[in-house]
């Protein structure tokens, strides 16, 4: 007799990265509904990309094992492509705070051909590493940006958007470390539970700049 198999193999996994994508979904177009200001399109766009990026890689740690490898591997690709692109849009956002407006065409090109260059590397090596080694030094030029804007430009907003950031680490950090609290609750959930109260932060940090 065969074993059975679940219907989800990482229920604390998945859903807590489905939840993450409900909240980035809410908070992105949020704070999307703020008009004429460039940072919150930004800003609004990264959460949307972080809650997407939830969802396909919720779906690959819940269903993945069930999948046919090419569809598998399709999930996973754009797990990693949407973590890519929410890093980039983090890391803009806190740059257009100093940036002139031919500085700010300079930086969506920049971006791009960065986003490029990931994309041919994760078809190569599409592994959560090669993700990580992309993410992480965008999320410290953000964390040089916005402390600057607290500190130069007086921009309250940007301090909570700072220790968001850095809560979002620390927790990444947790998962790198594979700290867990409960075998059923493992460094993987801890770290979408940290990363939603880091989400948080950032959102309402998001909310306290004023639009330019």
């Amino acid at each position: 007799m065969s074993e059975k198999k679940p219907f989800i193999y990482e229920p604390t996994t998945a859903i807590t990265d489905y939840i993450i994508f409900l909240l980035g979904v809410f908070f992105g177009w949020s704070t999307l509904a703020i008009q004429d200001s460039q940072f919150h399109q930004l800003w609004g766009a990264s959460f949307i990309s972080i809650g997407i990026g939830a969802f396909f890689g919720g779906t690959s740690h819940g269903f993945g094992p069930k999948m046919k490898g090419i569809y598998r591997k399709i999930i996973w690709r754009f797990t990693l492509i949407f973590i890519g692109i929410s890093g980039l849009l983090i890391a803009m956002s806190s740059s257009v705070f100093f940036m002139t407006e031919k500085g700010e065409n300079a930086l969506s090109i920049i971006a791009g051909i960065l986003l490029i260059t990931y994309y041919l590397k994760i078809r190569k090596q599409d592994s959560f590493r090669s993700a990580v080694t992309f993410y992480m030094p965008l999320l410290g030029v953000s964390l040089v940006g916005f402390p600057m804007a607290f500190y130069f430009q007086d921009i309250t907003g940007a301090l909570s958007i700072t220790i968001g950031l850095i809560v979002c680490i620390a927790g990444s950090l947790i998962q790198k470390m594979k700290i867990s609290i409960h075998e059923k609750f493992n460094h993987n959930d801890l770290f979408h539970v940290i990363q939603m109260l880091g989400m948080f932060l950032m959102y309402r940090g998001g909310l306290e700049i004023p639009p330019f």
